[in-house]
This record gives C-alpha cells, structure tokens and sequence, in this order.
C-alpha cells in the first residue's frame, strides 16, 4: 500500500511540475526559455514551445521551429510542420534563405517520409520569397543556404539552366556548387555547353577543371590542341593527363614536349616539377639521364621530385636512389630514402648506414634506415649512446623504441660475431644498464650470448 502512495504521489508531483512548464511556456515572451524548453525530454513541453512560436510569430523563432522537424517523436514533428507554415509569412526572405537548409536535410535524413510535405512547404516557400532573393542566397557566404537556393532554382526552373550554373561555376569557395554547375553544362544546347565549359576550364577547383577538359576535348573544334597543350601545365594532374591522353591520340609527342619544358633555362621549380612526373606517368624512359640531371638542383623540392621519378622510370636502380636521398642534405628528401628502403625494399650497406649515423643530426631517420635488421638497429642504438651520451640518447626518444624492440614476436636476422662482441662490450652494457629495465638487459645479453 506503501508502494502505491509512493508512486501515486510521485506522479502526481510529476503532473504538478509539468502544468506549471505549460503554463510558464504559454506566456513566456523569452527565447532562450523557449529554446532551452524547446530540448526538453518531454514531448508535451516541446509540442508547447511550437504553439508558443506560432502565437509569437517573430522571426527568430523560426530556428527552433526548424529543429523540431525531425523530433523523435511523431506528434512534435506534425506540430513542427504546422508551425513553419504558420511562421513563414512573418520571416524575413535571408532567414528563410538561412533555414532552408536544415529544412531541406529532411530529403535525406528524416524519420519519416517527408516528400510530399517537403514538395507542398516548398511551393509555400516560394510565394514568400523572390527570385532575386533566391538568387542573393545562391551567391552569398552561407554555403549551406546557396547550395539550397540552387537547388530551389534548378529544380522549379525558376531560372534558365545557363544563368544557374553561371551564378556558380564562378565559385572558388564551393566545390560542390563549383561542380554541379559544371554539370548542368550537359544540358544546354552546344553553344551555349561550350561557352560555359571554357568557363569551368578556367575554374579554382582542379576536379570542375578536368570535367571542363574531358567534355571540351571531346567535341570537335579548331583550338582543341591549342587547349590540350595548355593543359599539360596546369597543376591539377586529372587536368594534365585528361590532356595528354587526347594529345598521344592525335599524335603528339608529349614527353617530347616536356623535356623541352625541361630544357628550358628559365621555368619555375613548379613547372620543372610537373614536366618531371609527367615523363615518369608516360613511362618515358628515353628521359632517365635527362630526369637524373635533376637529382643534384639547389631546389630540394625539384630533387626529391626527380628521384621520385627515377624510380618510377627505373625501378632496378632503387638501391642507388636510396643511397643518393640519404645523403641529402633535405630532411624531406632522406625521408624518401626510407621510404624506399621499408616500403620498397632497396637495399643501403650497413656501413653506409652507419658512416651517416655519425656525421647527420637526423639520428632518428637514420636509424629508421636498419629498421629491417633488428640487431644492425640495436648497433645504431649503442653507437649514439657512445657517440652522443645516453642523455642525448633518452631526449631522441630510444627508451621508448626500445619497447618496440623487445615487444618484436621473434628475434629476426642472427647478429655476427663482430657485431655481438660489439655489443656485448662493457661500454655498452653500462650505457644500454641506463636505458634498459633489468630483465630485458638479462634477455639482450642472453640472446648476445647465444
């Protein structure tokens, strides 16, 4: 008996608080009461918070009419439909430009089946805005609200498809409007495709560029070459091989082209570059001596490009390109040197290695190099503790790669006599005693002594 009391009170307690919300809701004037209610977990307070906005109607509170469209629960989202309606006349056009995009989700990603309400709010829609208003959302700042007000202007033909995809082909802050601009091209008369393509060829983005390139180069025309062979510099590669597949078809020499790019005594690093993974894309091996003059430029940039296409060109050499990127003087360029040698598989003699161990500040590069030999690692270890102090050791990091070390599933590659002599010496003991816990200086030495 105790029990019911209990829960009879409590939810009669419930009642009282949830009448007094009510009542607060329905003569509150305050939107931050009524967008903090308008979150509530109870469905009753937040279908109150929409009757509350539409008996309001002031325009700020369209936001939160807006978000309860897609409430979980179904009553709240009927309410929330009822309302917007309600609002819209009493909203000026740029915030119900604003919304619109967070209305249009609902497309994609409501509880329910929204489309024939989104079709009949939409024709609502258009009665309280203007064309013009539309079209300044399509080209403000807002992306979300210009890719809604494109999508209000294509789909209702509100404008011609040609003054549309001009109103955003132009866009350098959009890819997604960039593109589907580029896209509507399709459907214009030829002229007019035309026309509007060499306007997207020319675009901020390289992905509405090479869709510009492919649709120009595959219609006939007298400049095709001429545009063809503009393309193969521009800095987007999708743009450059869209061109040069055209240009081989027609039967022109394109890596002829690029190593007189090459050969050139006053182009920029940029273009030297381009001309360089261009001939290593066309597998132009006539060009290896030619891309190898590059590997010793001053630019550090223009030699890891050129050893980039060295190997792409001739793949056997790797174990001399590695040789060649770890003695750079470019921190990126000897990171490719170990690239070469984990990803690859190029081969660097140990005593090369360690040659360049000790005279580069980029110990731990370096060290990454004998990574594929665990014991010629464990060399390199001991020889910074000895050669640069077990606190210079700690500060790059080996504590910690050590634990890497030891946590190996199996004990790779068998050390040699000299190496293990080495590395059993009491110099090297006593720094890696300073480095190591106890039991894996134990196990170090009983895998040494083997």
């Amino acid at each position: 008996m105790s029990i019911l009391k209990s829960l009879t009170g409590a939810l009669s307690s419930y009642q009282r608080h949830l009448n007094e919300v009510l009542q607060l809701i329905a003569s509150s004037d305050s939107v931050p009461l009524l967008v903090e209610y308008s979150r509530d977990g109870s469905g009753y307070v937040r279908e109150a918070v929409l009757a509350r906005c539409v008996a309001l109607a002031r325009p700020e509170l369209l936001a939160v009419v807006a978000e309860r469209l897609n409430d979980w629960v179904p009553q709240v989202r009927s309410a929330a439909r009822t309302a917007l309606v309600a609002l819209l006349p009493f909203v000026p056009a740029p915030q119900l430009m604003a919304a619109l995009p967070a209305i249009l989700r609902l497309h994609s990603g409501g509880r329910g089946d929204y489309a024939a309400w989104l079709e009949e709010f939409e024709q609502i829609l258009l009665q309280s805005v203007t064309v013009d208003d539309i079209r300044a959302a399509a080209t403000g700042n807002d992306l979300q609200a210009a890719r809604a007000a494109v999508h209000l202007l294509d789909k209702h033909a509100l404008l011609e498809p040609a003054a549309v995809i001009e109103l955003i082909v132009h866009r350098s802050d959009d890819i997604v409007l960039a593109l589907h601009g580029a896209d509507m091209c399709r459907r214009l008369p030829l002229a007019q495709r035309e026309a509007l393509y060499r306007v997207a060829s020319h675009s901020h983005f390289g992905a509405v560029r090479t869709l510009a390139m492919r649709a120009l180069l595959s219609t006939l025309g007298d400049d095709r070459l001429e545009i063809a062979i503009a393309a193969l510099m521009d800095k987007q590669s999708s743009v450059r091989h869209t061109a040069a597949h055209y240009l081989v078809a027609q039967g022109f020499d394109v890596a002829a082209h690029y190593r007189g790019l090459l050969e050139q005594g006053d182009a920029t690093v940029k273009r030297l570059q381009m001309s360089l993974i261009m001939l290593a894309a066309l597998r132009d091996v006539a060009s290896l001596e030619l891309v190898q003059s590059f590997v010793h430029s001053a630019y550090p940039a223009l030699r890891l490009t050129a050893l980039s296409a060295w190997f792409k060109l001739a793949e056997r050499d790797k174990d001399a390109i590695a040789l060649t990127a770890m003695h750079d003087a470019s921190p990126r360029v000897r990171k490719f040197a170990v690239q070469l040698v984990l990803r690859h598989g190029a081969y660097i003699p140990f005593s090369a290695i360690l040659q360049q161990l000790a005279v580069s500040e980029d110990v731990v590069l370096v060290m990454q190099l004998a990574e594929t030999n665990r014991w010629n690692w464990l060399e390199c270890a001991a020889r910074v503790c000895l050669q640069r102090g077990v606190e210079e050791a700690r500060r790059l990091g080996l504590e910690s790669a050590f634990v890497k070390w030891f946590a190996s599933p199996q004990w790779l590659n068998n050390s040699d006599h000299e190496q293990r002599v080495f590395l059993l010496s009491e110099p090297v003991m006593s720094a890696f005693g300073q480095l190591l816990l106890p039991k894996q200086l134990a196990l170090l030495r009983q895998e040494l002594m083997r």
